[in-house]
């Protein structure tokens, strides 16, 4: 059985975590104290400053691509 490793450039993180906002956050398979996180720094240091805690995560591959769990892919 093989495994599939796809990797993405980090331009393609920073498109990628464009999509995430407070709202749908929520239903991001990501642990609730990386949402706490997000909605922290998005609300004290704007909205960039929230999608850069997960930036690392994503690129790392320890979080899906937002784009691939809202289907926007």
């Amino acid at each position: 059985m093989g495994v599939l490793i796809l990797y993405m450039t980090v331009e393609q993180v920073k498109q990628e975590v464009q999509l995430l906002n407070p709202e749908n956050i929520q239903h991001y398979p990501c642990p609730q104290g990386v949402k706490d996180d997000f909605r922290c720094l998005w609300t004290r240091c704007g909205p960039q400053a929230g999608r850069d805690v997960i930036l690392a995560k994503i690129y790392r591959g320890e979080l899906p691509p937002p784009s691939e769990f809202f289907g926007n892919a």
